[in-house]
């Protein structure tokens, strides 16, 4: 049967210098265990961050969540069932590629990451996953889920809807001004001479290209704009990395 630990530590937040309690949450597997057994874990309540580990022969995973914040338990839960499905898939792909024995450092199958709630304009949630997985290779690749939830109905309403990108811009019309730009921007960025078809390719005014859009507060809590984050490869090679470019409200919309 698995076996499933608990300890407390202290981190230190970031911006004031205040302590909060990490629950670390440390999951092995019996090789002996079935699959289904072996691949459970207790779901946290998230009143205090958390981490989550797991490992196996020639793979690790670990994976951090902050502390939930009240009224939007429902998020975190929503990023851990996502997150737990990515690293049961992870934990049996690895067991049946990996060989049996000792294994080099650099054939070590990796998975880590952590989600972040990020700051949304009023009535507004965001939140993302964000974690790198390492299966040997040149490199690993860094993935990224987003949440968005706006709230629905009057005034002290407390029901959130989900909401993606064509909920957040106007139309398609809008969608077009806004690839505009950001292929503008990128262009510039990847300059010298950067590969316009790549960029065009993967920012282009498709709805699909935009998946990873997210509204972004000014310092009152209006929105200020948007911004978008585009995984590697999607708008040059490689060493670009993922590329996140914002666009003001008052461009998009003059």
């Amino acid at each position: 049967m698995p076996v499933l630990t608990s300890s407390i530590r202290a981190v230190r937040a970031a911006g004031p210098l205040l302590s909060i309690l990490t629950a670390l949450f440390v999951f092995q597997s019996a090789a002996a265990a079935s699959p289904d057994l072996s691949r459970r874990v207790r779901v946290p309540d998230f009143e205090n961050a958390v981490t989550v580990v797991d490992s196996g022969h020639g793979w690790t995973y670990s994976f951090d969540y902050p502390a939930a914040v009240p009224g939007l338990e429902f998020i975190w839960y929503r990023a851990y069932s996502d997150m737990d499905e990515r690293r049961v898939s992870f934990a049996d792909e690895a067991g049946s590629v990996l060989p049996e024995g000792r294994l080099e450092q650099w054939e070590s199958w990796i998975m880590e990451g952590g989600m972040s709630l990020l700051s949304s304009p009023d009535g507004m949630a965001t939140a993302m996953c964000e974690y790198w997985v390492f299966t040997g290779g040149a490199h690993g690749m860094n993935n990224s889920i987003l949440y968005r939830y706006s709230l629905s109905g009057g005034p002290g309403s407390q029901d959130w809807i989900e909401i993606d990108s064509r909920d957040l811009l106007a139309d398609s019309a809008e969608l077009v001004r806004f690839s505009a730009i950001v292929c503008d921007t990128l262009k510039v960025r990847l300059g010298p001479d950067p590969d316009r078809e790549w960029i065009l390719r993967g920012a282009g005014p498709y709805w699909e290209n935009y998946s990873l859009l997210y509204p972004v507060p000014d310092s009152s809590g209006a929105l200020a704009g948007f911004t978008v984050r585009f995984a590697e490869y999607a708008v040059g090679p490689f060493c670009f990395g993922q590329q996140e470019v914002f666009v003001p409200l008052a461009l998009l919309r003059p």
